[in-house]
């Protein structure tokens, strides 16, 4: 009988331990001040020796037998955290905020086996935040190797450099923030036209860049490389900031949550913002800048459902300025003006930008998602700009007037799916969308802003439809791909209104096929190699007068390189790349809209990045690039490429103590480059330094932010080309330039409630 029953107890203990149930743990991980999810999220639990990776979405989901688990959360630039969970039942859901903290580079990930995302590199939160920054566009110092330049007052788009590209103001370059493109094609300025000035920079919570053509989620201008921004899903706390700086500089923000709580418009969570900023910068230069400048920006996110979220934003920019324009170099060495003088003060524009935004991503599964996007921009332009002074018109001078009245209705669509193809992982991203742009746009002959006579004027209906496929398959352990196909079909529909009324159109087809290969060597050494096809559209004029060019020029783009760790404390990237475009085809600002097909380039180069943290609290970083420009149609005596950077070099310091005090010590330089096909004429080098330091409490922040910090006089942007100065008979070939901003300081303080 005790044998029956000691038998019996056997069977229902073995019962009870081979009937315990698995539960699938999931949930969301944030940025605890932000509330934007975070990728790549490390997620391990030592009791089971395993381990998960947080999406691009910042989901990460799990299974794991019934019991008490200690899981440790930990994310690059984010305090480590650990949760005590007790897990039973079929689902425990855990949602974790994760509090942003100093980058340690011991924890960075080089191998891609470990990531979510290959391909895309994230800028740290703290160096978006220590760097001096009068506008957004100043965040685009953040990409290793790129610089910016101002040639027309504080309220134009500044010049982009890149890869030995003069991008003028974003031809090669492409800009997104929250999945709209910045880029404007067939601008009354400049083709691909990149205004960020409407972005309030306290708003931005998240920053990725890439270089080279190789992302199939990027199409249009997405040649040298292109950064994507993401605004804050939520405010951490309330903040009013004032700025004060030399020169009458003025800028005043505030950012208030309006709502966060859930049963006010739904039954779920829902989250309000808004932001306002207003800027007055009188500036250095002798005729009074007088830059205004007023931003706002709302969002609201609500959860519809436990599987689907809508986001809406709202943005809205007025800015007006005066411009001391491009000197001549010979008008100062006479004595005629100074450094910060002007031949024409009545330069300046004003332009005026609404975004509406509406993004709802949805859940299917736990694998699949699928995102729908539409949005609406509204741009309002005016430009005057005087090149050449008396060149053309001895009397009146050449002042020009350039304006547009543009509307653009948008759909992105984004299916993603988490699978497996047979053993190996696959995440694959479909996407596609249609982007139609209504513009009108016009050329004026003016003196001191006031209209001479109308030059020329046309209605714009530009449809870009666009379809990509990008699969990242994990083929062994050491070895994953990256692969990418892209279509563009783009229809120019051109009506002229003056100076002879008429109609015509053309139509384009690109395709652009992505590759990239990672490969793990060891733990802390991966190699990569990429190859890829991009494109940027012509102006629409030039599609449908110039048929027999095709109007989405080709490039063509190759990466050599490896990412690599030295212990804990260094990690560095080496490139090698090459890059050959079909046309360099220039739109020429100051001679009416004329195109000049420069004709094929090609350049090579090479780069170099060192972050190296010697400290926990401080880290030090520098980037150094090459390349080499030329054009495949020009004879080879005067075949190089104008304005194209051949050396520059960043990098800088970073503190950051637990007292409160972060501070950062930056410098740029950008050696000699050739501004004439025969190199016989070269724009200075320049070195420049600046520094950040702040001061952080629960309820205040005090910081001083300094550029030029031993005054150095650079030009910021130049160039070379004839003028005539009204007191000249013939035209000049002569240096124009903007000169660069002088020791400059200013004094923030911020208030949190």
């Amino acid at each position: 009988m005790k044998r029956i029953m000691f038998c019996g107890v056997l069977v229902l203990i073995s019962q009870s331990v081979f009937s315990q149930s698995n539960t699938i743990l999931k949930g969301i991980i944030k940025d605890a001040s932000t509330g934007y999810n975070i990728p790549d999220v490390s997620l391990s639990i030592a009791e089971q020796s395993k381990e998960t990776i947080s999406d691009l979405d910042g989901q990460y989901q799990i299974t794991l037998p019934a019991g008490k688990y200690d899981l440790r959360f930990s994310a690059i630039g984010y305090t480590t955290i650990t949760k005590k969970v007790v897990l039973k039942g079929d689902e425990y859901i855990l949602n974790v905020g994760l509090p942003v903290s100093a980058t340690e580079l011991s924890e960075v990930i080089i191998q891609s086996n470990k990531k979510k995302e290959i391909g895309v590199h994230h800028v740290s939160k703290i160096s978006l935040k220590l760097r001096p920054v009068n506008s957004a566009q100043d965040l685009l110092k953040t990409v290793p190797g790129l610089f910016i330049a101002q040639h027309a007052g504080g309220g134009k788009a500044e010049q982009i450099f890149l890869r030995g590209f003069d991008n003028d103001h974003g031809t090669d370059f492409a800009v997104s923030v929250d999945d709209i493109p910045i880029n404007l094609s067939s601008h009354a300025h400049g083709q691909g036209y990149a205004d960020m000035h409407f972005l309030i920079p306290e708003t931005v919570g998240d920053a990725n860049y890439y270089k080279g053509p190789h992302e199939a989620s990027l199409g249009n201008f997405a040649v040298s490389g292109a950064a994507s921004y993401t605004t804050k899903s939520r405010l951490n706390q309330n903040s009013l900031k004032l700025e004060y700086g030399q020169y009458n500089f003025v800028r005043a923000l505030g950012m208030v949550t309006l709502l966060d709580k859930k049963n006010f418009l739904s039954k779920n969570y829902e989250n309000a913002y808004i932001a306002i900023e207003g800027t007055y910068n009188k500036s250095f230069f002798d005729s009074p800048q007088n830059l205004r400048r007023l931003n706002t920006f709302s969002k609201y996110t609500v959860d519809i459902n436990d599987y689907n979220t809508l986001t809406t934003s709202v943005s809205t920019f007025h800015s007006n300025w005066n411009a001391s324009g491009q000197i001549p170099l010979r008008a100062i060495q006479s004595g005629l003006i100074n450094r910060f003088g002007a031949i024409d003060d009545s330069e300046g524009g004003d332009t005026k930008r609404i975004h509406i935004n509406a993004q709802l991503q949805s859940e299917l599964s736990e694998k699949i998602s699928f995102k729908n996007q539409l949005y609406y921009i509204s741009n309002q332009y005016n430009l005057f700009s005087n090149f050449s002074f008396y060149l053309n018109d001895p009397i009146n001078g050449d002042m020009i007037h350039q304006s547009e009245n543009r509307n653009v209705f948008a759909y992105n669509g984004k299916l993603s799916l988490d699978t497996k193809l047979g053993t190996m992982n696959s995440k694959t991203e479909f996407g596609f969308g249609v982007q139609h742009n209504n513009n009108k746009i016009s050329l004026n002959r003016n003196i001191r802003r006031v209209l001479l006579e109308p030059v020329n004027s046309f209605k714009i209906k530009e449809t870009n439809y666009s379809i990509y496929l990008r699969e990242q398959l994990k083929l062994t352990d050491k070895l994953s791909i990256l692969a990418g196909l892209r279509g563009d079909y783009f229809t120019f529909d051109l009506e002229e209104l003056i100076p002879e009324p008429g109609k015509d159109d053309n139509d384009a087809f690109r395709f652009s096929p992505k590759l990239s290969l990672f490969y793990d060597l060891t733990q802390k050494i991966q190699l990569y190699a990429k190859a890829s096809s991009g494109f940027h559209s012509n102006y629409s004029q030039a599609a449908v007068d110039q048929k027999s060019i095709h109007p989405l020029p080709r490039a063509i783009g190759y990466d050599l390189g490896t990412e690599f760790k030295i212990g804990n404390r260094l990690i560095a990237n080496l490139a090698a790349w090459y890059i050959k475009s079909d046309a360099e085809y220039v739109f020429v600002t100051d001679d009416g809209f004329e195109f000049e097909n420069k004709g094929r380039s090609e350049r090579i180069g090479a780069e170099a990045s060192f972050r190296y943290q010697p400290l926990s609290y401080f880290w030090l970083d520098t980037d150094l690039n090459y390349s080499y420009g030329t054009l495949l149609d020009e004879p080879k005596e005067a075949n190089k490429i104008p304005s194209a950077p051949r050396f520059t070099s960043t990098g800088g310091a970073t503190l950051k103590l637990k007292n409160g005090i972060k501070g950062s010590l930056r410098y740029r330089y950008m050696a000699e480059r050739p501004l004439i096909e025969d190199e016989s004429v070269q724009a200075d080098d320049y070195f420049l330094m600046d520094a950040v330091i702040n001061y952080t409490r629960p309820s205040y922040e005090i910081g001083l932010a300094v550029e030029n910090i031993f005054d150095q006089k650079w030009m910021e942007a130049v160039f070379y080309d004839s003028s005539q100065l009204q007191n000249e008979t013939t035209p000049v070939d002569d240096f124009h330039f903007t000169p660069g901003t002088p020791f400059l300081a200013k004094l923030s303080v911020t208030y949190f409630f």
